[in-house]
């Protein structure tokens, strides 16, 4: 185990305890610090204080002993305490006034034949005693219990709000898509905030999931009542000519064909929610419209529109991606274009590049799109017109399942319309070029 593993494991589990822990450790060192500047800065300042001050008195005991001898020594001593005093003469002890010790100051002064030698403890105030150890240690212990107690403060508060957070979240857990957290001005803005934003967009997805459930029934039930109504009139009887069966039998098969779009777009639809990671193949999209063009060649000259593609002479414009996805992306486009598009009207499918991107875009004459369902186009079950896209056997679906596999491609979308001019879709694909 490193070292930094073994001191996050000695660290205290709770917050409160690692912000008392901090605090204290702080003014620890803020101590520590201070003491070392007084040690390092005041007590140099006193030590050399006081070997002056004996460095003064030793000069002035050497007057002292050259006028009076032993007995004006003796006296100058006794008003010095706390002081080791010698005077030599001649290399002579004149004078003694206790065991030789090396204290912290020490002055020598000597004149002629006398040498005096004072030494004294550079008294420092509390700097030097034991009561700045105890006075640091009670002032640790006190800042200690009041880190404690504001830990204790902060903690409460952090636990609040972390309940708080921890009970919304166990709400949306159970459904509740209303539940929220009150927003506080701290540490956990971004947590409380996060989790509000998270809770909306899972409420507003739920909304939109539902309103796409309703509007899927809705579909169904048209066809299916349509199929039920007919065959029930056929198996009972109400329908008695052969004209009438016939006729009774081609809405069937249509309502038929129209379910088994509907079921073949939600399935599309699915598979493209459940985020499978596409191939990527090196695909010339020019080859890939010109096919999507082919395919609708016959519907769109069976409704009068003429459907052109890419110039044969076109050179490839080759791109890393999926081509089944590009396909179906380019089929939907078309096929949403004939729906659009009135008799004696033109689709064009064309594929040019722009920088980095390879675009495809479907040009329609059609009716054009107002400013306000640009926004929605690729929401699922959304139209522009409900009435002409059941008469034309849409579903609704088409454009989202577009929106949806571009997403899937990494590519973009682009819509430019004009109510009475026409449309044109650009699917922007990366070339994977730089």
């Amino acid at each position: 185990m490193r070292l930094g593993e073994r001191l996050s494991a000695l660290a205290p589990a709770t917050y409160r305890g690692r912000i008392a822990l901090a605090i204290v450790a702080t003014l620890v060192i803020a101590v520590i610090g201070v003491q070392l500047v007084l040690d390092v800065f005041v007590g140099q300042r006193v030590q050399r204080a006081v070997e002056g001050n004996l460095q003064q008195q030793a000069t002035e005991l050497v007057r002292v002993a050259q006028r009076s001898g032993y007995p004006g020594v003796a006296r100058a001593s006794g008003l010095l305490p706390g002081t080791s005093v010698q005077v030599l003469q001649g290399g002579t002890v004149l004078f003694w006034n206790g065991p030789v010790k090396v204290l912290d100051a020490q002055a020598t002064a000597e004149a002629g034949d006398i040498q005096v030698i004072l030494q004294r403890e550079a008294d420092a105030g509390v700097l030097g005693e034991w009561a700045v150890p105890l006075t640091v240690i009670a002032f640790i212990m006190a800042i200690g219990g009041m880190g404690w107690w504001l830990a204790g403060l902060a903690s409460r508060r952090l636990r609040r709000e972390a309940t708080a957070l921890a009970n919304q979240a166990e709400a949306v857990a159970a459904g509740d898509l209303e539940a929220r957290v009150e927003v506080q001005d701290d540490e956990l803005v971004r947590v409380a905030t996060s989790l509000n934003t998270m809770t909306e967009r899972l409420a507003d997805a739920d909304r939109r999931q539902r309103l796409f459930l309703a509007d899927v029934a809705h579909e169904l039930r048209t066809p299916v009542t349509a199929i039920d109504g007919f065959a029930q009139a056929m198996v009972d009887g109400t329908i008695r000519t052969d004209e009438s069966r016939l006729e009774a039998a081609e809405i069937i098969h249509e309502e038929s064909q129209r379910l088994a779009r509907l079921v073949a777009d939600l399935q599309a639809l699915t598979l493209t929610a459940l985020d499978a990671e596409p191939v990527r193949d090196a695909t010339d999209v020019v080859d890939l419209a010109r096919d999507a063009t082919a395919r609708l060649e016959a519907a769109a000259a069976e409704r009068g529109v003429l459907l052109r593609g890419p110039d044969v002479t076109q050179n490839a414009v080759m791109v890393a991606t999926d081509p089944t996805q590009v396909e179906t992306i380019l089929g939907n486009l078309i096929t949403n274009a004939l729906r659009a598009t009135p008799p004696g009207g033109t689709i064009r499918v064309a594929v040019s590049t722009a920088g980095d991107e390879a675009v495809v875009s479907v040009t329609d004459t059609g009716v054009g799109i107002a400013a306000e369902h640009l926004p929605h186009i690729f929401d699922r079950m959304y139209r522009v017109d409900a009435a002409r896209d059941r008469d034309s056997g849409g579903t609704g679906l088409g454009l989202a399942i577009v929106a949806a596999l571009a997403e899937l491609l990494g590519a973009r979308l682009e819509v430019e319309s004009e109510p009475g001019t026409g449309s044109r879709f650009a699917l922007h694909l990366p070339t994977g070029r730089t």
